[in-house]
């Protein structure tokens, strides 16, 4: 479940008024987790089910055929590859306006296929296209200036928070430490990220290595894609970090509401890339302080809830760490309440929905 996914299930499934937009989604990939909610929810998804690596004519052209039939007013893309194929379909078809979507920052495209790089340089000479690039973070923006974007229209619209769904749960929190062996005083460390070179994995652990070495009571969760007991990379770096019996890998979860507050701490120690990080925000909202990498707009987003350390640098992680496990419990429940009040002033979903609304009327009239 990716952060833009997630963005959009919320978006869809909150639009107010639905006699003015109806929202159709067509997946380059398969429907995943959030295609089938979509479905339930009235809102028709198309699934290509595309092959890694460049479409096909075949797949451009199912593409079209279904697009040209709905006959929209405009088309929003999501990410890279979805921004160049929405692109060239949207100018077939003669859509009225176009929308791209930019979720992440300053990625370093060497750690990804070549295709990956060959898009992305494809559209910083075609960013005058659309009608306008909607990004969810300044440090977004300003990374794709600086790489050559020269759009007609900039947005910035954060990621936005259900904070009646994310919220603290006291017995949420006993049931999971419970599923997980966990004692309920001992202090717990999560990361929910899916295993990405961008993640920074390697990071958490080598952190988490030294603060066992320290606090050896302290148990740490990582949940997330490929974050498992089959991925070897995983277990290779727990066993050599001193960890074996102390890191819980949980894998894909859907059901985070009841995990983030088992956490004393949520952390995110990503190297690059990220835009507006929703993992943050729900955890915020669950009343859990935050430990981050200064990535993306991840200082705005934390504020003076929690603590901001350079990206790959483990020593200052670990003692971020530190400095919050030797709070008492009611100083770091303080922060956690404080973080939960940050995300529903400035970050409540509605007023997210409410931000893409009148762009899109804005564009339509």
């Amino acid at each position: 479940m990716g952060g833009a996914e997630s963005m959009l299930y919320k978006l869809l499934t909150r639009v107010s008024n639905k006699n003015s937009f109806n929202h159709r989604v067509v997946s380059l990939s398969g429907p995943g987790y959030y295609g089938a909610l979509l479905e339930q929810r009235g809102i028709a998804v198309h699934s290509l089910s595309l092959d890694a690596g460049a479409p096909t004519p075949k797949d451009l052209f199912e593409f079209y055929t279904i697009v040209k039939k709905w006959n929209p007013h405009a088309i929003q893309t999501w990410l890279y590859h979805a921004d160049l194929i929405g692109l060239l379909l949207a100018r077939f078809i003669n859509v009225r306006k176009i929308l791209w979507n930019i979720r992440c920052s300053n990625m370093d495209l060497a750690q990804y296929p070549a295709t990956t790089r060959w898009v992305f340089s494809l559209l910083t000479k075609l960013s005058r296209s659309p009608d306008v690039i909607i990004t969810n973070s300044k440090v977004a923006k300003k990374h794709h200036v600086q790489s050559g974007y020269t759009p007609k229209r900039w947005e910035i619209i954060p990621n936005g928070f259900d904070t009646d769904c994310y919220r603290p749960d006291n017995e949420a929190r006993k049931r999971m430490r419970h599923a997980l062996g966990i004692d309920e005083t001992s202090l717990v460390i999560g990361m929910t990220a899916r295993y990405d070179p961008m993640k920074d994995h390697g990071n958490f652990l080598r952190a988490a290595g030294k603060v066992s070495a320290t606090l050896p009571d302290v148990r740490f969760v990582l949940i997330g894609k490929g974050v498992d007991e089959n991925n070897p990379d995983i277990t290779d770096m727990i066993k050599k970090n001193g960890l074996s019996g102390k890191v819980h890998l949980l894998g894909e979860r859907t059901d985070l509401p009841n995990i983030y507050p088992a956490f004393d701490i949520f952390t995110l120690t990503s190297l690059f890339g990220e835009g507006f990080p929703n993992v943050l925000g729900e955890a915020m909202a669950c009343g859990v302080p935050c430990v981050a990498t200064n990535t993306g707009d991840s200082s705005d987003l934390i504020g003076n809830t929690g603590k901001i350390v350079p990206p790959r640098n483990h020593d200052a992680m670990a003692q971020a760490w530190m400095e919050m496990l030797s709070l008492s419990h009611d100083q770091r429940v303080e922060f956690g309440l404080m973080a939960r009040e940050r995300v529903k002033d400035r970050y409540s979903i509605d007023n997210i929905v409410q931000r893409y609304e009148t762009l899109y009327s804005e564009l339509l009239q």
